[in-house]
């Protein structure tokens, strides 16, 4: 899932929407003959049964003599008497530590209870029992509340969307008789594509935390001081509903999701950017490794523009499937050139635009209709227009390939129809593709400058500071790029000190970018500021250059990355993302399928039971 970052997206909403959940069934045990057993075979305990192992007979085990029997026994030669010997032996090896096993299990039961295995009882942390443990990712324990967490986030994150048109999904019917694509192109029911996809998030987060935290990495001052700031506006809310945060936390993500649960997830996600930053900054790509990336396939690194229309395609049943097929083939027929595109807006947009002059007219009272539409048409007549590489995947690798390849006259025309998403897109393709060649540059900086209370501010909401409040903080800047050369004089060490100084919260991990340690990367001419850009694309520039630039800003403290075409830059990123990467996809993972079974059936109870109380009281 981008994925914004769902999880502090969901932090930030007022969460009204979210239901609250059901407990899990208490004993999670079958009955037979009037005795419950434990159904599930893969539970893993906290404690280990005591077992033999060979350090404990390294001699001979001398067995009991056979008591005599009334039949004589047959003569044994000493030869077959040692292989008896030898088989009774092992016989009494297996069968011991079976029976210890056996004992030892029936003594935990005694000691602990059933529901210590079958209830989930435990806390964030090793406490947890082995029904809170949903999975062991390298060793660190996900719990059910973790998972809730998560779950609750993926179904409200796509039910959000769906809402908008972005994915096939009908919220007034059982998600486990809908279908969806998988990312191996496997058919399944949006229930089970749910559970698959957050278990692939708390998969790659839990990898990623485990080896960070092996490695010393930990959170900055600035990303706790977020944490608290992101959990005490969850007390406000809470409080303003007249509840605990815990309860508050509970209603809106499951049972056994707490404040420790989502204070573990933030600290957990923090702690993931800081390392991926730290290996991004200590992964190198080589020239030669660029150039062989690139020989494998050029036309990857091509970029295209074309125009488009975007119908609703309904694939419910074969009638309505007919009715848009017919649609898509008669619009198609209309397209000619751009011109026609757009003069085909007011009537394919119609919907919307109609939704979009009302939005308009009700925000301003002294807007006519007309005015309103017109507005709202030209609007969806701008956005007709498409820019692509050939690393997108917006389209079939069938589609893509004809877009892109030279053989396909420019003028040409196609469709492409995405069922599970519900649409069909009528594509023109407007120019050939070329090679994405322009100059791009890779920097870190620390954005020192004044502050800004009481400061007049630009058109643009920027601070205007006046030249004596910028000289003012040049010693700052002085004194951090100092302590930089003092150190070890690594791009992570530079990193860390944007995270701890830096005043600019979109280039570090304060923001909501997802961006770590300053860096701005593969960035075009033109974005940044001129005397930030000037030093930047500088020729005679080296990989860990540092400089102290003025802009109207402030003071930046510049760190030199690279600079090369715009291919290059996006050859670099893949090629490190795979690297660290790497590390997810290497993780010994366990789930536990009875703990994850009964949080979705829990999930969906809730939600059910929530909708059925609803439609009593608006009955009543």
């Amino acid at each position: 899932m981008d994925e914004k970052d769902m999880e502090l997206e969901k932090l930030d909403d007022t969460l009204e929407d979210n239901v609250p959940q059901e407990k899990i069934d208490e004993t999670g045990l079958e009955n037979k003959d009037g005795v419950n057993y434990e159904t599930n075979d893969n539970w893993q305990f906290e404690a280990e049964a005591p077992t033999l192992n060979n350090d404990l007979f390294d001699g001979d085990i001398d067995l009991p003599a056979p008591k005599p029997s009334a039949e004589p026994i047959a003569y044994q030669s000493p030869a077959a008497q040692a292989e008896v010997k030898d088989s009774r032996k092992k016989e009494l090896l297996h069968f011991i530590p079976t029976a210890l096993l056996v004992l030892a299990i029936a003594v935990m039961l005694v000691v602990l209870g059933v529901r210590y295995y079958t209830v989930p009882n435990g806390k964030e942390g090793k406490m947890m029992n082995p029904a809170s443990v949903v999975s062991t990712i390298d060793g660190t324990k996900v719990s059910i509340g973790m998972f809730n967490y998560y779950y609750s986030s993926m179904v409200t994150y796509h039910e959000n969307y769906a809402s908008y048109g972005y994915f096939d999904l009908d919220t007034t019917k059982d998600y486990d008789s809908q279908y969806t694509t998988d990312a191996d192109g496997n058919q399944i029911t949006w229930k089970a594509y749910f559970e698959q996809e957050t278990l692939k998030e708390i998969e790659q987060l839990t990898a990623y935390y485990t080896a960070a935290v092996k490695d010393g990495v930990q959170l900055t001052d600035a990303q706790k001081e977020t944490i608290d700031s992101q959990l005490e506006s969850l007390k406000t809310s809470a409080s303003s509903q007249n509840v605990s945060l815990n309860e508050y936390i509970q209603k809106n993500f499951g049972e056994y999701c707490s404040e420790d649960t989502l204070r573990l997830m933030l600290e957990q996600y923090y702690i993931t950017a800081n390392y991926k930053g730290k290996l991004a900054s200590e992964t190198q790509i080589s020239q030669d490794e660029i150039d062989a990336r690139f020989a494998e396939n050029e036309s990857k690194y091509n970029t295209i523009n074309f125009s488009y229309l975007m119908l609703e395609y309904d694939s419910t049943d074969d009638q309505t499937k007919e009715k848009s097929k017919k649609a898509v083939e008669d619009y198609l027929n209309k397209i000619t050139d751009r011109d026609s595109i757009i003069d085909l807006v007011p009537e394919v947009y119609k919907d919307l635009i109609d939704q979009e002059a009302a939005n308009a007219m009700a925000s301003n009272e002294d807007m006519t209709q007309e005015e309103a539409e017109k507005t709202a048409i030209a609007s969806y007549e701008q956005r007709i227009d498409a820019t692509i590489t050939g690393s997108d995947t917006p389209f079939s690798d069938e589609i893509n390939e004809w877009l892109f390849s030279d053989d396909t006259p420019v003028g040409s025309k196609n469709s492409y129809i995405d069922e599970s998403m519900g649409n069909a897109y009528l594509i023109l393709k407007t120019e050939k593709a070329k090679l994405l060649d322009d100059k791009t540059y890779s920097v870190r900086h620390i954005l020192i400058q004044p502050e800004e209370e009481g400061v007049e501010q630009d058109e643009n909401g920027n601070a205007k500071f006046s030249k004596e409040q910028i000289e003012a903080v040049k010693p700052k800047a002085e004194e951090i790029l100092e302590k930089f050369n003092s150190g070890d004089k690594s791009e992570y060490s530079f990193a860390l000190l944007a995270e701890q100084y830096s005043t600019d919260t979109g280039s570090t991990s304060a923001g909501q970018n997802g961006a770590f340690g300053g860096l701005y990367e593969g960035v075009n001419l033109g974005q940044m500021v001129p005397s930030f850009e000037e030093w930047s694309v500088d020729s005679q520039r080296k990989y860990g250059d540092t400089d102290i630039v003025e802009s109207d800003f402030g003071y930046h403290i510049m760190f030199f990355i690279n600079n090369c075409s715009a291919y290059e830059a996006q050859i670099i990123s893949e090629l490190k993302n795979e690297k660290i990467n790497s590390i997810a996809e290497n993780a010994d993972i366990k789930h536990n399928e009875r703990v994850i079974e009964n949080a979705v059936s829990s999930f969906y109870s809730s939600r059910n039971a929530a909708a059925s109380s609803a439609e009593n009281q608006t009955a009543q």
